[in-house]
């Protein structure tokens, strides 16, 4: 179903399912990180596995940041690096994170389109030190639409 006239509120309860989205992901993806650096290099199951779990937690993320954007009017994205922008433009993430959000946006997009360039140390990468740029978002989002 479309989202009604731009002005509607954010609907709290798909914001919730896509944080909750998110939050599955991001532990799924903890519990890949937590079998240690030499598992993840040697397994190309869990380099698959974590590739596609950072693609649809970024996807999750974007469709929150979507919905958010119809609802309250805020333009129309053409790209989804234009969503994470004009969220920033608009308050509703931190302008210090937008490098952050810009590198989410870029994974994504060459997990979708250029996948068989992704090296594992990467992804390994990733998961050691960018997991909290969800949580960033996911806070940004509460802070602002579920905390009535």
């Amino acid at each position: 179903m479309p989202d009604p006239q731009p002005g509607a509120a954010p609907d709290p309860a798909k914001l919730r399912h896509q944080i909750q989205f998110v939050r599955d992901t991001l532990r799924r993806l903890g519990e890949i990180r937590a079998r240690g650096p030499e598992a993840f290099l040697s397994d190309h199951i869990l380099q698959a596995a974590a590739v596609r779990g950072l693609q649809i937690g970024v996807e999750a993320v974007l469709d929150a940041a979507n919905h958010i954007i119809a609802r309250e009017g805020l333009g129309l994205p053409r790209t989804y690096q234009e969503s994470i922008d004009l969220l920033i433009r608009h308050g509703v993430l931190p302008r210090d994170r937008a490098d952050a959000f810009a590198a989410m946006v870029r994974f994504r997009n060459r997990a979708v389109h250029l996948y068989d360039e992704i090296d594992p140390a990467e992804i390994l990468r990733i998961l050691d030190g960018h997991l909290g740029d969800f949580e960033a978002f996911i806070a940004a989002i509460v802070e602002r639409y579920l905390r009535r």
